[in-house]
């Protein structure tokens, strides 16, 4: 990841499939410049225990440490959801305040209609000009945590705000004749496949450790069974 990405002064990356080896340097972009809209906040108000009869709420600990949407402890939010306060597919929130301050989340169809929580910001890229599995891919990345790092520890309690948010610096292609989109797109593939693997990977480990759990179980007693 780190060689997809330039180096902070430099202006190309060091790692660049065959295709895009000529395209030229990349350019700096403000976020801020990239998005459909300016980030907004969140909807401020309480979780409720789930119903399929209520909007999904989205909030900082529904987000995995990668970036996942964390079904098994789902929430439900009593507020109407609308697209100012909802997710749509592209959609990427971020988390705004506390010890996983910078964490993101790309929403996924699949995943169906969330409701935002007031301590995330929503960015909607703009796709004609960055790719959301582009940007997504990006907030993974050193450079990213880095930034993160220097700028929500600027006070005590870690934190950053929309305006921080929409100055942050994004390495890009140049798009000459759609080139720069292009190499968007095949290095947010090639990332994402291997974002894939580890899921299937990790799912097998934990399927795993299950059918092991419940051998143990089988080969060990129960207080009750056991014979004084």
């Amino acid at each position: 990841m780190q060689q997809f990405f330039p180096a902070p002064g430099e202006t190309t990356p060091r790692l660049r499939f065959p295709e895009f080896q000529g395209a030229g340097d990349w350019e700096e972009q403000a976020l801020g410049n990239l998005l459909e809209f300016p980030p907004n906040y969140g909807a401020n108000a309480p979780s409720a225990p789930y119903s399929p009869d209520l909007p999904t709420y989205l909030r900082i600990t529904d987000i995995s440490e990668d970036g996942r949407f964390i079904r098994e402890s789902r929430m439900s939010v009593e507020v109407e959801a609308t697209p100012d306060n909802s997710m749509q597919a592209g959609d990427i929130a971020l988390t705004r305040t506390g010890a996983s301050v910078g964490k993101s989340y790309l929403h996924k169809e699949a995943e169906g209609p969330l409701v935002f929580a007031g301590f995330l910001i929503r960015i909607r890229p703009n796709s004609n000009l960055i790719i959301p599995e582009f940007v997504s891919q990006f907030f993974n990345s050193y450079r990213y945590w880095s930034w993160v790092e220097k700028t929500s520890t600027r006070s005590g309690q870690p934190g950053l705000n929309s305006t921080e948010f929409s100055a942050l610096l994004i390495p890009l292609p140049k798009n000459n004749q759609g080139k720069g989109i292009q190499e968007q797109r095949r290095i947010a593939d090639s990332l994402s496949s291997i974002d894939a693997l580890i899921v299937s990977q990790s799912d097998r480990i934990n399927a795993i450790k299950t059918h092991k759990q419940g051998l143990m179980h089988q080969l060990f007693p129960v207080a009750s069974e056991v014979q004084v």
